[in-house]
Order: structure tokens, then C-alpha cells, then sequence
């Protein structure tokens, strides 16, 4: 009997350790599974946190640099809207975060067509703090050749393309055809990988720390022949194109292979903000009615004659180049001319200077009193939108004194007008002029079909769409003004023409 409570008793203590065991077992199952869910929700809240602070510091410095382009002649008074600066290319004679004051190649035409440039986002120029991604680090910044600010291209206006394109893994985002090309790219670098080293070892870089170099902080997507290494875009597509990738992001947030986020701003983002400054309009009509004031001060101070230029070929090799704008023989409808030297053979004006309708200061000097470095500027980011046609009777060919043949030019049926100046407004759905070909169809410029060839009778003002401004070089010798406003040409006590917004 003592021999089976003893038993009984074994039992029971078994019984209770067994019980105790898997107590414990649980407990510490409980206790692991809370590690876990705690690890794993972290990690996931920590990614979702770096990923939201990346995304906010792209979208300021998307922003900021919008915003430098649509104010960037309120800095700079002679210059147009449109340009991006360089980035901080590192410069031990500037502060951090300054925009090198020259970066590469200036872009002069498909031919010709610059360097784009890739370097650190210039936050001190832009006048904002050093925005920094999820991981801390500085963002970096690429411009196109068409966009940035120094050396200026050619040509900048609403036309303009950029030269990036931007995957996703290996599908396109945008940049499939020019029309569609990126003009800056900014990039999040992430956290190191692999072999990259960030160690400062820039005198100039104390607030962001690290380097210049790109291949430390941005990534390569893919491997061989289709690999895109965002620290050297020259090599993933065609010249003088660039191609970024975004990477792909998968539910695995160990896999830190690419860690590269980006965002890019597009030609139709900054022209949408630019045109909405107040007084852009009011820069055009400054830009036509100046360039009006100079063809109709062509003509010889000889009595009666009151002979025009010749236009200039309405197809180009480039139309972003002075030398693109020569005036020839007979062209009585296209672009206004920079050089009016075919005219002059014809008309036997001789001037001591030079052949060229500009300022009459500078080194070759000019013909235009009224003509200034502004002007300059505006006639040369925008002479492609600028057309002109002449009556018959005001040509180069024609023999003073000078009247209408026929019938004088007539805008909207009524008028008498020896010439016409035309500036295009922003191209419509129908429109488009992001090549040379496409620039040389006048109708991707000119709304009313009316405004697209040699004609007598021209449109203005026809509301809707239409966004053709027309100056009227007036035939009227009166000394009273033909319409309120009208400029004299060569004054009041003597005009041979009067210039007026028609």
C-alpha cells in the first residue's frame, strides 16, 4: 500500500512538470511571437516612415525647382523664364549647395546639342534647407542641356524638350518619344550598398557629408546588356539622351539591391506654372512690338521710299541659331530676320556697321534705336515664334516711292497695312514643334489658317483658342495717329509708318 501511494505520488509530480513545461513552452512561444510581430511591424512602420520622408523631400525639391524657373527673371530682369540652375557640383570656392556657375557644354541645336548635367540637388541657390531622404542622405539632381542656365542654350521657350528618360524596371515612364523627354531628374540615394563609400573626403561638404561621386550613392538596375546605372545615365540610352530608373519596388524590404527613388519635372509642368505669371503677355507684346519697330525703321531716309526687308524661310537647319535667320530674295512670308543682308544687295542701303536688326550697341553694332539688351534676349529664346510678311510694293524689289500693288495687307477684312508681324502663342492639342520638321510647318505655330501663308487678309483677336498676337506696320503718313497708341516711325513730325497692336 505505501509502494502504490508512492506511485500515485510519482504520477502526480509528472503530471505537474509535464503541465509546468508546457507552460513555459507557451510562455516562451507567446514571448517569441510577440519579438517577432514586433520585429517584423517595426521593420515594416520604419520603411513606410523613410519612404514618406523620401517622398516629401522629393516633391519640395520637385517644387523648388518649378518655382526657379517660373521667377527666374525676376533675378535676372534681361533674361526669360525657364531655366534650371546647375547642380552643386562641388566647387571649393562656393558654399555648399551652391549651383556651379558653369557646367558643361551650352546645347546650340540637334547637332550641336550640349551637355546635360548630373551632381548634387543645389539646395543653398534655391533657398531652401539641404533636403535629405529616409536615410539622411543629401539629394542629388540632373538637368538637361536645353534647361539649365549655364552656358544658356541657344534657344529656351515653351517648345523647348528636355533629354531624360525615366524607367520603372524596364518599362518606360516617360521619354518614349522627344516630346515626351524629361528636362531634370531629382534623386533620393538611400542607404549605402554594396560597395559604395560615403566617407567625407570633400572639403565643401560638411553639412551633407559624403562626396561627389555618384557611383557612391546612386545605383545600378539589372544586370548586363539592359543593366541602367542611375551614376552614369550617358551609357543607358541613344545621345545626347539620358535614361534614369526608378527600380522596382517588391514586399521583401531586406532586398536593398536598388534603393534609388526619384522624380522628374517635365517641359509641360514648368511652362503650365510660367504661364500663369501675370505679366508674361505683357513681355510678348514688349518682344512684337519691338521687333516691329525695327523691320518698319528699315526703310531708307530717301524720301518716298519706304522699302522692307525680305523674310526668312519658313524651313531651317536648326531655328535656334542667329545664323538660322537670314533674310532671302523674294520670301515676302516667314520668320522675321536677324540678317538683312539679301535686302540690302537689293535696296543698296549701305550702313556702316553692320546687317544686323538689333541693338544699335555692342560689338557689331545695329540698326534698331530702340532695340535693347532685353530685347535681345527675348528675340533669342523666342524668334521661332515670330513671323512676318510684307504687301507687294513695300519689297526690297519694289521701286520707291513705295505704295500698296493691288491691295495692302488687311487684318480681320479692314485696314491698310505694308506689313505684318506675327507672334505664335502656346501650341494648342493640334499643334506640335519639338523638331525641326515639325518647326517648319507654319501651322503648328499660326491658330487661323488665314495667319499661315502669303495673304492679304490676316486674323487677330478671334477669341476661343486662338492666340495669335499681330503688330500692324500702318501705311499712313498723317501726323495724326490711325488708331489710339500708334508709334510714329521716324517721328511724329515725319512719319513714313506707324506701328500698332492690330
Amino acid at each position: 500500500m505505501g509502494r502504490s501511494r508512492n506511485i500515485s505520488s510519482s504520477r502526480l509530480l509528472l503530471r505537474h512538470q509535464r503541465g509546468v513545461g508546457l507552460l513555459v513552452m507557451l510562455v516562451v512561444a507567446g514571448v517569441l511571437g510577440v519579438v517577432f510581430i514586433s520585429t517584423v511591424v517595426g521593420s515594416t512602420s520604419d520603411e513606410i516612415q523613410r519612404d514618406a520622408a523620401t517622398r516629401l523631400a522629393l516633391s519640395r525639391a520637385k517644387e523648388a525647382l518649378i518655382s526657379y524657373a517660373v521667377t527666374y527673371i525676376d533675378k535676372h530682369p534681361d533674361s526669360v523664364p525657364g531655366f534650371l540652375p546647375c547642380p552643386d557640383l562641388g566647387a571649393v570656392i562656393l558654399p555648399e549647395g551652391s549651383a556651379n556657375g558653369v557646367c558643361g557644354a551650352a546645347y546650340q541645336s540637334a547637332i550641336d546639342p550640349g551637355e546635360n548635367q548630373l551632381g548634387r540637388l543645389p539646395w543653398y541657390s534655391l533657398g531652401i534647407e539641404p533636403l535629405r531622404d529616409g536615410s539622411g542622405e543629401c539629394l542629388w539632381y540632373a538637368v538637361s542641356a536645353t534647361y539649365k542656365n549655364s552656358p544658356e542654350p541657344a534657344m529656351l521657350n515653351w517648345d523647348s524638350i528636355g533629354r531624360f528618360q525615366i524607367a520603372a524596371g524596364t518599362a518606360l515612364m516617360t521619354g518614349a518619344t522627344d516630346a515626351d523627354l524629361a528636362v531634370a531628374v531629382i534623386l533620393a540615394p538611400g542607404a549605402p550598398y554594396g560597395g559604395q563609400v560615403r566617407g567625407l573626403d570633400a572639403a565643401n561638404a560638411l553639412v551633407c557629408g559624403g562626396n561627389y561621386q555618384p557611383a557612391n550613392y546612386l545605383d545600378t538596375f539589372g544586370t548586363g546588356a539592359s543593366a541602367t546605372d542611375n551614376s552614369n545615365p550617358s551609357t543607358n540610352a541613344v545621345a545626347p539622351r539620358w535614361r534614369f530608373n526608378q527600380g522596382v519596388r517588391t514586399n521583401n524590404f531586406n532586398d536593398r539591391n536598388f534603393n534609388d527613388r526619384l522624380v522628374y519635372i517635365t517641359a509641360r509642368e514648368i511652362w503650365d506654372a510660367v504661364v500663369r505669371r501675370r505679366d508674361l503677355q505683357n513681355q510678348f507684346r514688349d518682344l512684337t512690338e519691338q521687333v516691329t519697330l525695327c523691320l518698319a525703321s528699315y526703310a531708307s531716309a530717301a524720301p518716298g521710299d519706304r522699302r522692307l526687308p525680305w523674310a526668312v524661310p519658313l524651313s531651317q537647319l536648326s531655328f535656334s541659331l542667329e545664323t538660322d535667320y537670314y533674310d532671302v530674295h523674294n520670301d515676302k512670308f516667314g520668320r522675321t530676320p536677324f540678317s538683312v543682308y539679301q535686302s540690302d544687295v537689293e535696296t543698296g542701303y549701305v550702313y556702316p556697321s553692320d546687317r544686323y536688326l538689333k541693338s544699335t550697341s555692342g560689338p557689331n553694332g545695329g540698326r534698331c534705336a530702340t532695340w535693347t539688351a532685353k530685347t535681345d534676349t527675348w528675340w533669342k529664346h523666342w524668334k521661332d515664334n515670330l513671323f512676318y510678311t510684307i504687301a507687294d510694293g513695300f519689297t526690297p524689289g519694289d521701286l520707291p516711292p513705295n505704295n500698296c500693288i493691288g491691295s495692302c495687307l488687311r487684318v480681320n477684312s479692314s485696314g491698310s497695312y505694308a506689313s505684318i508681324v506675327l507672334f505664335a502663342g502656346r501650341a494648342n492639342s493640334s499643334q506640335a514643334r519639338y523638331s525641326v520638321g515639325l518647326m517648319s510647318v507654319v501651322a503648328n505655330y499660326l491658330d487661323s489658317p488665314e495667319n499661315t501663308d502669303v495673304d492679304v487678309d490676316y486674323d487677330s483677336n478671334l477669341g476661343g483658342s486662338f492666340n495669335d498676337m499681330l503688330y500692324c506696320v500702318n501705311t499712313s503718313t498723317a501726323l495724326t495717329a490711325p488708331v489710339p497708341g500708334a508709334i510714329p516711325l521716324p517721328d511724329a513730325m515725319g512719319p513714313k509708318f506707324w506701328v500698332h497692336k492690330c
